[in-house]
């Protein structure tokens, strides 16, 4: 696929997604405000979204997406779950690994990822409390309807940003793994943090920051710069709230691999997809006999082996 096409679907892609993330918070607030769990409507609709990238993952939908538009799918919380259980199902599928290993695999990846990410940019809203940094810039909530779509373009033109991205410092070190990328994208967050970006982001677009990777990087910043002023309850509750976040993660992609498994069982990715376009091509010959000759369905079956062997070995790293 011609790399200008892989920008504009992840931009379409994860546009749909901010907007579906848009919707499941307006249900989260409505259900969770006046509750005591009201700190954690964020960390709700986070979780719903980890939910549909783990059934879609589980049935072996997400992946394709992903091959439209790698961070289209992947920036968004669905695809980092749908990315979790994947790891697990690799070593599953592919190297015959015990099911403790296989959970082991996606298990060290929340682990590590958020560890660190976390760690570094609590300690940079740190610094950046105890230095007294105030946001340059600073925007109202947006509260009217437009919120929506302005989440689809925030959020799609994020995702198409880091795709940008990705292509460049492929191109550059053809090695470049997924991972880096959102990496980069958490520390962007907490990078623009103190000069309002983030924040405006966050408020001017709701889900369409809110439900990405960076947002991450902007959560812990303002966990550290809360520690810094003294605010611990504050600061706690923020914490707590990502942990809870990072648990949901964590289990959203074990029940991408147990959905795979009760699905597909050991069979690769790839077999699956092949699977599936022959069973399309079939239905297609039988609707309409003759349609489906053999080098289609050949064709057809090696294009979604290629597609989704690359997109698992590259999905997150």
């Amino acid at each position: 696929m011609k790399a200008y096409k892989t920008v504009i679907y992840s931009f379409l892609i994860g546009g749909v997604l901010a907007l579906i993330a848009q919707a499941l918070v307006t249900v989260w607030t409505n259900v969770l405000t006046g509750t005591p769990m009201q700190f954690f409507i964020g960390g709700s609709t986070l979780i719903s979204m980890g939910i549909i990238g783990c059934i879609l993952g589980g049935f072996a939908n997400y992946q394709l997406v992903e091959e439209w538009g790698t961070f289209g799918a992947l920036l968004p919380f669905s695809g980092f779950a749908m990315a979790v259980g994947m790891k697990m199902v690799g070593p599953w599928t592919k190297q015959n690994a015990t099911a403790g290993k296989a959970v082991w695999q996606g298990l060290w990846l929340v682990i590590w990822f958020n560890a660190v990410a976390a760690a570094l940019s609590i300690l940079f809203g740190f610094i950046c409390g105890s230095m007294g940094t105030e946001p340059l810039v600073v925007v109202e909530k947006n509260t009217t309807a437009m919120v929506f779509p302005l989440a689809f373009l925030v959020g799609g033109g994020l995702c198409a940003l880091f795709q940008v991205v990705y292509l460049v410092v492929k191109g550059i070190t053809p090695k470049c793994q997924p991972v880096w990328i959102l990496l980069t994208a958490w520390f962007c967050g907490a990078i623009l943090a103190p000069l309002g970006v983030s924040g405006a982001l966050t408020n001017f677009a709701g889900q369409g920051f809110s439900v990405m990777i960076p947002v991450g990087g902007y959560n812990m910043y303002n966990v550290g710069v809360s520690f810094a002023m003294g605010e611990m309850g504050e600061g706690l509750a923020h914490l707590g709230s990502f942990f809870l976040a990072v648990a949901g993660l964590f289990f959203t992609g074990l029940a991408t691999f147990l959905i795979y498994n009760a699905k597909f069982g050991r069979t690769p990715i790839h077999e699956v997809h092949r699977m599936k376009a022959q069973h399309l091509m079939d239905e297609l010959d039988d609707i309409v006999p003759g349609a489906a000759g053999t080098p289609l369905v050949a064709s057809a079956g090696a294009v979604p082996m290629a597609v989704a062997e690359e997109a698992v070995d590259r999905s997150i790293g």
